[in-house]
């Protein structure tokens, strides 16, 4: 082998490996596919994020049950990463927020996932 060659592999063998990463968006009842996993939500077990155009102290969090496909039902806490199938499932976000104490429709939230390695 050539030293450029050798040179080569070893700086790929010591670089650093990029997780895997993706991110989708789903609704109540929908399955996604993220990398490996499906995870389709399937309800709201708390939603006591700070409402908009309100200013508040804590604010609040979101869970959700969710079913894994291969782990089954799992609750998925706003930003903190779950560990499933050798990687982590993150709850990342979540629209809409209520609006002068008005809760809005379970069918109308849209929850944003990220599964990485």
């Amino acid at each position: 082998m050539t030293r450029a060659l050798i040179a080569a592999m070893l700086i790929l063998a010591a670089a650093p490996a990029e997780a895997a990463s993706s991110t989708a968006v789903t609704r109540l009842g929908e399955t996604v596919r993220l990398g490996p996993i499906r995870v389709t939500p399937v309800s709201i077990v708390e939603d006591s994020r700070c409402p908009r155009m309100v200013s508040c102290v804590w604010r609040g969090r979101l869970r959700i049950r969710a079913v894994v496909q291969g782990r089954g039902p799992v609750t998925l806490d706003d930003g903190v990463p779950l560990a499933v199938a050798g990687g982590r499932l993150t709850l990342l976000d979540a629209v809409p927020l209520s609006q002068h104490g008005e809760v809005p429709p379970p069918r109308a939230y849209r929850f944003r996932l990220r599964f990485e390695r």
